[in-house]
């Protein structure tokens, strides 16, 4: 429709402007055919985003002529909803939630995704002690998202109030009274960041990943849009909490973000003015032009004094790990016990955990942690994927933590977590642990972490399997490439019996260790359970050698793969490439075989038709007597 109004007016002579697009990110060969043809002919071209002004370029349009901008939908006037339904978000103290998922979440092929952000956002809502709303799609008339509500309400085990339909004021007026939104749509987010409301964008693919992140880019908050894969596998709750801890920053650029936007939207409006009008010199300025980029965020950075002191740290460089002396009060070691126990139990689920049972002892026998319940027992060996709970994970991202990572992967680094776990000795049993470094190939990852937390949730002594250690190893780099385990020649030079440290420690005491420190644990020998939290902190860009897929982010905002590490995304698309060769290959290869097992038959069954022929040809004929 558009392009076909372009050639209209350029037909007619009529000056033709367009505002406010999101182009690509992938069109056909025709769609490239019919813009290549009409955006030249545009006297304005506005777009939402660098990549829709990047294959502007690429189309022919006219450098001077493509102006990235704010969405109209940004300088929306918000609306009071009329109604006695609205009453409790007009002066409530309550705190909630805004949630928009779009129809494909009410789809059987969304029902894993689905089930996995509903634990996330159940979490999230009984930590934060909010409420959740779903608003469905704006626009007047029924709402395709309906469905999709329900769907999450049925996953939930909090509730969930859903709104019916409203004005797209209507929902701006909503966003600037959430706590919170949170949606896979795009409206919602451009509401919130014009409402001065933080926000997450959850997309779905290539071209909600443009659309979201362009929500999100004018006030460089999109480090706050992630793909639904990644909270599929429980990265939401994580980086949502982060947003959430700086929410007062996040407010106060919004706020100052939405007064700068109407001196741009006026220039904006100037321009078009002008080059609306023959007769004037339409050259617009350079700050029209480029507005969406001046209200960037900077990195944030905690402004808190440093915890540890240089001493602490000497200390640290020179043994390789650190004693943080205890940082969990008794009651708060009390809950974190009773939660891990619930878990164990099969009390509190969460769908990405993963489970391992102890073995008595056998190391080689451990078989690998399993996704799923594996039933009720407190004999786990380990418990993976802790990042989903919300109490574990207030723990997990304390400042002292954050300040720790700061110093080893710089302070405006992203920072995730390869894994969250619970590493439990049953009294009387548990799993030796030979001497290994937690690093190396066998981890599949692209870079090697650095840092693990680990904090004692029992008193952890000689008797029980208390962590031991050889100070200072960590400064012989890897002993392997694949990392884990080190050789018996290695034990028997780095391992001797004078040099081991064992790190008896009390109950919510914490040690700090670099992940190529020596070290290993022995069995339970007493009567009661040792149980420890730990957490392995890694730079946020880390990604698995494997899948190409990262990990929850959980200090930091998120680092778009395509955008920070594009040749990724070259890499890739040539592995599938190269599966798709390999796989035709393989498919020829079986033609080929089940050809040559045809002609295999057919020259088995010529060879007994000769044979049946030469027989025939041997026997003496009938005469006939005259």
């Amino acid at each position: 429709m558009r392009v076909a109004l372009i050639e209209l007016a350029h037909g007619n002579r009529i000056l033709a402007v367009m505002t406010g697009q999101t182009l690509g990110p992938a069109i056909t060969p025709d769609q490239r055919q019919l813009l290549a043809g009409a955006l030249p002919k545009l006297k304005w071209l506005g777009v939402r985003d660098e990549g829709s002004a990047t294959l502007a370029r690429g189309l022919g349009a006219h450098p001077e002529a493509i102006h990235q901008q704010l969405d109209d939908a940004f300088f929306l006037e918000p609306v009071v909803p009329a109604g006695e339904a609205m009453a409790r978000f007009r002066g409530g103290q309550e705190r909630w939630i805004a949630v928009t998922l779009d129809a494909s979440f009410a789809a059987p092929g969304r029902a894993r995704a689905l089930q996995v952000l509903a634990s996330q956002l159940d979490s999230l809502a009984g930590h934060l002690a909010a409420s959740l709303v779903f608003v469905p799609h704006v626009g007047g008339g029924a709402s395709a998202d309906a469905p999709a509500g329900r769907a999450l309400a049925a996953c939930l085990r909090s509730p969930l109030r859903q709104l019916d339909v409203l004005e797209p004021r209507e929902v701006r007026w909503l966003m600037e009274r959430a706590d919170l939104v949170i949606s896979t749509r795009y409206h919602p987010l451009v509401f919130a960041v014009s409402a001065g409301t933080p926000a997450l964008g959850i997309w779905t693919d290539a071209y909600t990943r443009i659309k979201l992140r362009g929500a999100m880019a004018p006030a460089g908050l999109e480090g706050y849009a992630m793909p639904l894969d990644e909270a599929e596998r429980g990265s939401f709750l994580p980086l949502v909490l982060e947003l959430w801890y700086w929410r007062d920053a996040v407010r106060k650029h919004l706020a100052r973000l939405h007064g700068e936007a109407q001196a741009w939207e006026s220039e904006r409006w100037r321009g078009l003015c002008l080059n609306l009008n023959p007769g004037v010199n339409a050259e617009p300025t350079p700050a029209s032009r480029h507005a969406v980029s001046v209200g960037a965020m900077g990195p944030l950075v905690p402004s808190a004094p440093a915890t540890l002191t240089e001493e602490q740290w000497h200390r640290y460089d020179r043994d390789g790990y650190l004693r943080l002396g205890k940082l969990l009060s008794d009651e708060e070691l009390a809950v974190l016990r009773e939660r891990i126990d619930a878990i164990m139990l099969g009390r509190i689920r969460y769908p990405t955990l993963q489970m391992q049972l102890d073995t008595r002892g056998r190391y080689n026998d451990l078989p690998g942690p399993v996704e799923g319940f594996l039933g009720e027992t407190l004999e786990y060996r380990k418990i993976q994927g802790l990042e989903a709970d919300p109490l574990v994970l207030e723990f997990v991202r304390r400042d002292l933590f954050r300040e720790i990572c700061a110093r080893h992967y710089g302070a405006h680094a992203a920072v995730s977590v390869f894994r969250v776990m619970m590493a439990n000795k049953p009294a009387g049993r548990g799993t030796y642990l030979p001497w290994h470094q937690d690093a190396g190939d066998v981890w599949k990852l692209d870079r090697d972490p650095l840092v693990t937390l680990w904090v004692a949730l029992d008193p952890s002594t000689r008797a029980n399997g208390c962590v031991q250690v050889i100070p200072g190893t960590h400064r012989l780099g890897l002993l392997s490439r694949n990392g884990s385990n080190i050789s018996a020649a290695g034990i028997g030079r780095y391992c001797r019996e004078e040099a081991i440290e064992y790190l008896e420690v009390v109950a919510g005491e914490a040690l700090l260790m670099h992940n190529w420190l020596l070290h290993r644990s022995d069995v339970n020998r007493g009567g009661t359970p040792r149980r420890a939290l730990s957490a392995c902190y890694m730079d946020g860009r880390t990604v698995n050698t494997l899948s190409g897929k990262r990990y929850p982010i959980v200090f930091g905002d998120y680092a778009d793969l395509e955008a920070a590490m594009p040749f990724l995304q070259a890499v890739q698309e040539e592995n599938r490439h190269l599966r798709e060769a390999a796989n035709e290959a393989a498919r020829f290869a079986k033609s080929l075989l089940e050809d040559n097992q045809r002609r295999e038959q057919m020259r088995r069954e010529a060879e007994e038709y000769a044979k049946s022929l030469e027989a025939g040809l041997g026997r003496p004929r009938n005469s006939a007597t005259p």
